[in-house]
C-alpha cells in the first residue's frame, strides 16, 4: 500500500487516503482534481505542482480569511514569492483559508522545480492581530501536491503599553510594548505609515514553532517575542528586553531574528525567509538587557535573546 500511495503522491495513481496534518485530514479542493502532477524529467530538484495547508491560532483554531504567499527558490536561482489567487472576474483573493483554517494553492508551470519552500502567513486587520509568520518547509521528496507537515500558526498580538503621539514623525521616540520590551529611538516618518499599528507579544520558548525545528541553540534561548505589524524601519530601532533570567549586570546575551521579505542584519547581509538567525548583542544594564550600540533591529518580526 505505501508504494501505491507513493505513485498517487506523484500524480500516477490516484484513491488513496489523504495524508493528515497534526492528525487533522485535509478537506476536499477541486482546484487539485484535474491538476497535472506529472513531474517535468529535467527537473532536477523538487517537482511541485501544488499545495495544501492549516492555519491555526496559538489556541489551536482554525484562521478563516489568512493570506498564505510561498517563497521558492529555484534550482535555476530564481527567487519567487507567489502572489494570491484570481477569481474568474479577476479579482485578487487575499482570503485564501476556509472558516476552518485550510487552503490549497496551484503553482504556475514555470516555478514548479525547487529547491527551497517557505510560507509567509498573514491575517490582513485594522488594528493588527497577529503577528506575520513563516515557516520553512520540509519538501516531500515523492508528493506534487506537498502538504503542509503542521499548522502554520499566527499569533496575536497587543496594543503598546505607551505609544507617544506621532508628534514630529522624525523625532526619535520609546515606545513600550507589553510584557517589558521597549522599541528605542523609533522614528515614525521611517516605519511607512505603520508607526501606530505597532503590537507586541511574548511567545514561549517553544522548539514546535516552525522556525525553530532547526534552531540550534534552542536550550540557551531566554525569550521570544513577537512584532507586528511586518516593516523594515528606514531608521535603526534598538531593544530594551525584561531580564527574566537574573544576568548579572554586564552579562552579554545574543540577539535573533526571524527572516522575511527583505530582512537585513545591521551589517547588510539578509536573513533568509523562515531562518532564525543572529542579528546581534544585548548587554544588561541595570535590570534589562539593551542592544548594543550599532545594533539595529532588521523588522518587526520575530526576535529572541539567549545565552
Amino acid at each position: 500500500m505505501r508504494f501505491v500511495c507513493a505513485l498517487a503522491a506523484v500524480g500516477l495513481l490516484a484513491g488513496c487516503p489523504a495524508r493528515e496534518i497534526d492528525g487533522n485530514p485535509p478537506p476536499h479542493f477541486a482546484i487539485l482534481d484535474d491538476l497535472d502532477r506529472t513531474p517535468d524529467p529535467a527537473c532536477e530538484g523538487h517537482w511541485v505542482a501544488g499545495i495544501r495547508g492549516r492555519v491555526i491560532d496559538a489556541r489551536g483554531a482554525g484562521v478563516a480569511g489568512a493570506t498564505v504567499q510561498h517563497c521558492l527558490r529555484l534550482t535555476d536561482g530564481r527567487f519567487v514569492c507567489t502572489s494570491p489567487p484570481t477569481a474568474a472576474d479577476g479579482t485578487v483573493q487575499l482570503e485564501m483559508t476556509d472558516d476552518a483554517g485550510w487552503y490549497a494553492y496551484v503553482f504556475d508551470p514555470e516555478v514548479r522545480c525547487v529547491d527551497e519552500l517557505t510560507v509567509r502567513v498573514l491575517r490582513r486587520s485594522m488594528p493588527t492581530r497577529y503577528a506575520t509568520a513563516y515557516c520553512p518547509v520540509e519538501l516531500d521528496p515523492d508528493a506534487a501536491v506537498q502538504l503542509l507537515p503542521h499548522p502554520a500558526v499566527l499569533h496575536p498580538v497587543d496594543e503598546p503599553s505607551a505609544l507617544p503621539p506621532p508628534g514630529d514623525e522624525a523625532a526619535p521616540r520609546d515606545v513600550a510594548l507589553p510584557d517589558g520590551v521597549t522599541l528605542t529611538d523609533v522614528v515614525p516618518g521611517a516605519l511607512y505609515g505603520d508607526y501606530e499599528a505597532l503590537r507586541g507579544a511574548s511567545l514561549p520558548t517553544d522548539p514546535n514553532h516552525c522556525f525553530l525545528r532547526s534552531f540550534e541553540n534552542l536550550e540557551t534561548l531566554l525569550g521570544l517575542y513577537a512584532l507586528a505589524p511586518e516593516v523594515e524601519s528606514a531608521e535603526p530601532i534598538g531593544l530594551r528586553l525584561p531580564n527574566d533570567a537574573d544576568l548579572a549586570e554586564g552579562s552579554t546575551v545574543t540577539l535573533y531574528a526571524l527572516g522575511g521579505l527583505a530582512t537585513l542584519r545591521p551589517d547588510g547581509e539578509a536573513i533568509p525567509e523562515g531562518a532564525f538567525q543572529a542579528f546581534g548583542t544585548a548587554t544588561v544594564v541595570g535590570d534589562v538587557l539593551v542592544s548594543d550600540p550599532g545594533v539595529a533591529l532588521p523588522a518587526t518580526s520575530v526576535i529572541g535573546w539567549g545565552r
